[in-house]
């Protein structure tokens, strides 16, 4: 006589999440940035008006990463003065 098995549907929903979900686990890869800060005229409401850019944009572009992945942001300075960019 064969011996049957019965699996609750708990434990086959638990099984088919551990193999069809990836691993929550933290990354551990590297993502690079390059930051061009200079200054940009720009025009509104018929005033034109000088402010400090990131690669040209206002506000700055946007840094996604995932929590445990290295981060390295090379940033370079094309104004005359000190500067400090703030996260």
């Amino acid at each position: 006589m064969e011996k049957q098995y019965c699996v609750s549907p708990a434990v086959l929903v638990i099984l088919l999440l551990a193999t069809v979900v990836p691993s929550c686990s933290s990354s551990t890869g590297s993502r690079h940035f390059h930051f061009n800060v200079q200054w940009k005229n720009i025009s509104r409401l018929c005033s034109r008006k000088e402010i400090l850019t990131v690669n040209g944009e206002y506000p700055g572009p946007t840094i996604a990463v995932n929590e445990g992945e290295n981060v390295e942001i090379r940033v370079t300075n094309g104004v005359s003065i000190n500067t400090t960019i703030h996260w």
